[in-house]
């Protein structure tokens, strides 16, 4: 029964992080040809920005940190524990998003590009709540 409790916690856990892997799939579909400006007030200010004539490079980072502890009684207990960082760099040629690239240790298990999810979750959020804003008023 332990186990079982175990396996159901960890596949939970990679389900979460699954989800996270879509977010960031789908995060960097969706800011191709975004314009600069909009970028930044969606995101805010990025950590690093460079400028060259005609670009600029973005750059947002986002430390993540996951844990799984189990303690059954008596025999005591174990933990798992896994975290990984983001960096996501955007390049904006002539005011627009061409390249969204991330780097740093970014895949969860079975995730790839998992812990990249925080930047660009709230912006998604907020990016499809704009376009359903949209749909309504166009339908009046």
């Amino acid at each position: 029964m332990r186990v079982l409790s175990l396996l159901a916690c960890l596949l939970a856990l990679t389900g979460c992080a699954v989800e996270d892997s879509r977010i960031a799939q789908r995060g960097k579909m969706r800011f191709l040809g975004m314009n600069e400006v909009d970028l930044e007030a969606c995101l805010g200010s990025p950590e690093q920005h460079s400028s060259f004539p005609g670009t600029d490079i973005l750059t947002y980072e986002a430390p993540s940190s996951s844990s799984l502890g189990f303690s059954p009684p008596i025999i005591g207990g174990f933990s798992v524990n896994n975290g990984g960082y983001c960096h996501v760099t955007f390049r904006v040629d002539d005011w627009r998003v061409s390249h969204v690239i991330y780097s740093g240790e970014k895949n969860a298990t079975l995730a790839p590009d998992a812990y990249c999810a925080p930047i660009m979750r709230s912006c998604l959020a907020e990016l499809g709540s704009r376009r359903l804003a949209r749909g309504v008023a166009g339908q009046r």
